[in-house]
């Protein structure tokens, strides 16, 4: 099967073939997905108001649902701040990332950590002094 999400000529093709009477599974076949997804596009980009399955209002209604679900930048000034805090108290990354959760404040990975100190040390930053190991080159870091 293909990418993950429909496109516009997929939901255009399933509207067509649909209204000709087609079955579910003959679209998927079509287009290169699992019945599933076909069933599943059709039961949720159906117009209330017409009960009717169009490729237009389902590829709106597509576009609403993925702006409304975006999440949004977890690294805001403030939570940057407090990393930053934290990382000059002598807490390393993985610790910041637990006490994090703990107090029930947004969480970052230390990954995601880390991924801060190296662009901050990229753009000429210190954050990276405050690493227990001054971040010394790894395999992947390396690469």
């Amino acid at each position: 099967m293909s990418k993950k999400h429909l496109t516009s000529d997929q939901r255009y093709t399933i509207s067509v073939m649909y209204q000709r009477g087609y079955k579910q599974k003959d679209i998927a076949a079509t287009i290169g997905k699992d019945k599933s997804v076909v069933s599943r596009e059709i039961k949720r980009n159906t117009n209330p108001k017409t009960g009717k399955y169009h490729h237009l209002y389902a590829q709106d209604m597509s576009k609403i649902r993925k702006e409304r679900f975006r999440q949004p930048k977890k690294m805001t000034f403030y939570l940057k701040r407090t990393i930053i805090f934290l990382l000059q108290e002598g807490y390393s990354p993985e610790q910041i990332s637990g006490r994090l959760k703990l107090e029930g404040k947004v969480t970052v990975s230390h990954e995601t950590i880390y991924k801060m100190i190296r662009s901050d040390k990229k753009a000429g930053g210190t954050l990276y002094k405050y690493c227990r190991h001054q971040l010394k080159k790894t395999q992947a870091n390396s690469l």
